[in-house]
């Protein structure tokens, strides 16, 4: 795990949501380790995903009761490892299979690879929170640095360029006032707008745009919100699962406030536009992370509107920063 900044080798990651861990095991990978999770008598359980008898890949067997059976030679396994069933013996052998923490909540299958894991955190508001109506889309793995993954999802420079039409117009600007805020457990930017959105999306989904927020919480948590009328409208929260260096697996939390419309509808319409967009962002993170490797190492040079940049790579890598607040302008 010496490859990601501490926080992240240290942190809690979501590996599936709840709706995906059903009767069968799941093949995971975080940072590099091979892992599958079933559901046991208390609960969701996550083992490394290696047999200790013969190394065969538990995912590839079947969860008997509360057990996850290998398929080699029949062995079974409790959620906390233990062997339970050794079939031909008259007792379980004493060999475990190793355990990791799991956790269920807000929807979502949590674990670490921490020797010593902390609490699991707090989930950004309003994930879990009653009165949204509210999803989970487990986007498919792709290829893309950690860092470049969650900066991409909150930088405000791109979609013109990238998703114009759809997120920004490609030909209009309008006057954007910005307050950062840095604080020791998260990073944000705030966008005061006050304006009618010109893209597609925006437009149909919000109307008028009071302001929009972009918050990181480490380990690597990115979440957009978009408010109007001074209410949330919209939050998208992304928790980045690091499955290896240049390699993620988003998993999406979309939350809006209940009202007339049904919340099938409101997925439906979200899960639309979303896709066009997730497209776009996945092969643009491919090609960076493709062109990283031919040279070797990243570069980065920073620019006057990367404002959370400097501090998604500090929380992410274990610092405290000082908390902080700044002022500034910029077109969007």
């Amino acid at each position: 795990m010496s490859d990601y900044p501490r926080a992240v080798a240290d942190g809690w990651h979501p590996i599936a949501t709840s709706a995906e861990l059903k009767t069968r095991p799941l093949a995971r990978i975080l940072m590099g380790r091979p892992v599958v999770a079933f559901r046991a008598a208390d609960g969701p359980a996550v083992l490394v995903d290696r047999c200790p008898h013969r190394n065969f890949p538990l995912s590839r067997g079947r969860v008997r009761g509360a057990d996850i059976e290998c398929p080699y030679h029949g062995w079974r396994f409790a959620g906390d490892g233990r062997c339970t069933l050794t079939p031909g013996a008259e007792a379980p052998a004493r060999h475990a299979a190793e355990a990791l923490p799991a956790i269920e909540h807000a929807g979502a299958i949590w674990t670490t690879l921490a020797k010593s894991p902390n609490a699991p955190p707090n989930l950004p508001h309003p994930v879990g929170v009653a009165g949204f109506d509210s999803f989970w889309w487990a986007v498919r793995p792709s290829q893309a640095g950690l860092v470049d993954a969650i900066e991409n999802l909150l930088d405000p420079a791109h979609p013109h360029f990238l998703h114009p039409g759809i997120v920004r117009s490609a030909t209009v600007r309008r006057p954007v006032g910005v307050t950062v805020r840095v604080l020791p457990d998260r990073a944000e930017a705030e966008y005061v707008e006050n304006a009618k959105p010109s893209a597609l999306m925006p437009r149909m989904l919000e109307g008028l745009r009071g302001s929009s927020l972009g918050r990181f919480f480490p380990p690597a948590t990115g979440q957009v919100a978009f408010e109007g009328g001074g209410a949330l409208r919209l939050a998208i929260t992304v928790f980045f699962t690091p499955i290896g260096p240049d390699r993620v697996q988003p998993f999406a939390h979309f939350a809006t406030p209940r009202g007339r419309a049904p919340a099938w509808l409101k997925q439906a319409v979200l899960r639309a536009f979303h896709v066009p967009v997730l497209a776009q962002d996945q092969a643009a993170l491919r090609a960076q992370a493709r062109n990283i490797a031919r040279f070797g190492a990243p570069k980065y040079a920073l620019g006057p509107l990367d404002v959370l940049f400097p501090a998604i790579q500090s929380l992410a890598g274990g610092e405290t920063p000082e908390a902080s607040e700044r002022r500034l302008e910029m077109e969007l």
